[in-house]
């Protein structure tokens, strides 16, 4: 390697570890990440970016899972395209307004009702019929059951006023928020059945049989 090379590197890394210079590659799945763009192709996007204890690290991203690339100046660089051919039936104002829906609804959506309600089917249907290991059914008949209800958006979670009424927004809200409210019921569900294990054998199973 070149002198001149080592010494762009260097600079690259001090980029990256200051803060100053930050690239944002903003992927289709609503997720930003920021670092130092080291180059771009139809194959990949090459980057500087922290890895653990704060260290810089060289890594790459499929460029077909890329929506854009915006430069340190705000310049962005669209790897989107709209093509039915390849499946990508949205137009590229569509998909960012999808993307802008799946984004907020990652950091945003809050499945509050679906996980207490998963909780008390567990624990209370396994009290309830005295189940044991037939229990564990009940977590993915709870979480099918998830996936018919609309998903609403969480007041607050909208960060783009222009968003709210947006059918492609909603549609990638829902989308995420639909998965996020599935994985939750699921792990409440399996939290209440363990509670409702533990409630029968130490205390409703002893009292009965001392009858």
């Amino acid at each position: 390697m070149s002198l001149r090379s080592l010494f762009l590197y260097a600079l690259l890394l001090v980029l990256v570890s200051t803060g100053a210079g930050q690239d944002r590659i903003l992927m289709m799945n609503g997720r930003v990440i920021t670092g130092t763009v080291l180059g771009q192709s139809t194959l990949e996007v090459r980057y500087l970016g922290f890895g653990k204890h704060s260290r810089t690290k060289e890594r790459s991203e499929p460029t077909e899972d890329v929506f854009s690339v915006t430069d340190s100046l705000g310049r962005e660089r669209i790897w989107y395209f709209y093509d039915t051919i390849f499946g990508n039936d949205m137009t590229v104002d569509q998909m960012r307004s999808f993307i802008k829906g799946q984004a907020d609804a990652r950091d945003g959506y809050k499945p509050t009702w679906t996980t207490i309600g998963g909780f008390l089917f567990g624990a209370g249907t396994t009290i309830a019929a005295n189940l044991e290991m037939n229990a564990f059914f009940l977590p993915p008949i709870y979480a099918a059951v998830m996936t018919l209800p609309r998903v609403n958006v969480t007041p607050g979670s909208i960060r783009d006023p222009f968003m709210e009424g947006n059918a492609d927004y909603a549609y990638g809200y829902a989308r995420v928020g639909r998965t996020k409210r599935v994985v939750r019921g699921l792990l409440s569900t399996f939290a209440g059945i363990g509670v409702g294990l533990a409630v029968r054998q130490l205390i409703i199973n002893p009292n009965l049989e001392g009858y």
